[in-house]
């Protein structure tokens, strides 16, 4: 009974953590990697100059969709947190046998969930270093940047943000790659031992 009660723990903590980085890497890329009505992207941006006609303010390109995709993925992996969690967790929960099908299915999922993490972690950790690099070459700190807050000329509002909340939303996104990873092996093993 006690090593029903640390599969319990294991898979329930791995499921959780799986579940807690996937929701702040949401909230915190649509929070804080995005500004204004329209949503603007601030990963990835490009040609950060100094505005000639405005001398003391700078203009850059924000077209990237990487937010979006990040909060996708992200997405993707809460439910399926959720779903692969609840399953595991019904069937350790009630000792019932999983088919060795059903085992493989899991397993697939999560090496495929896995993949799609580490697309999420890759594709934010580039982004910021993107967008830190274009303010860095200008001789701004990223932080001063976010900080100072990204104009958006339809509204005439500055939008402060925190690179701090991005650095975490990227770290966690890591976090939920190897969550992942990490389940993955754990299903691959179970796998590998009832057939």
């Amino acid at each position: 009974m006690s090593s029903n009660w640390l599969r319990i723990g294991l898979y329930g903590g791995i499921h959780g953590l799986q579940l807690l980085t996937a929701i702040i890497t949401l909230a915190g890329i649509a929070d804080q990697a995005r500004y204004g009505p329209s949503g603007i992207c601030i990963l990835y941006i490009q040609d950060y100059k100094v505005d000639q006609a405005n001398p003391g303010y700078y203009l850059f390109n924000a077209n990237s969709s990487a937010c979006s995709g990040i909060m996708g993925l992200s997405a993707i992996s809460m439910l399926l947190a959720l779903i692969v969690g609840a399953a595991s967790l019904y069937y350790i929960v009630r000792a019932e046998f999983r088919a060795v099908r059903l085992i493989f299915g899991m397993a697939v999922v999560a090496i495929v969930e896995t993949l799609l993490a580490f697309l999420m972690a890759v594709v934010a950790t580039i982004g910021i270093n993107t967008t830190c690099g274009q303010f860095a070459g200008a001789g701004f700190s990223c932080s001063t940047i976010f900080s100072g807050g990204f104009f958006e000329q339809e509204t005439s509002k500055t939008y402060p943000k925190s690179l701090g909340v991005v650095n975490m939303a990227v770290v966690t996104s890591w976090l939920c790659c190897l969550s992942w990873a990490a389940y993955a092996a754990l299903e691959v093993l179970n796998w590998r031992n009832s057939v």
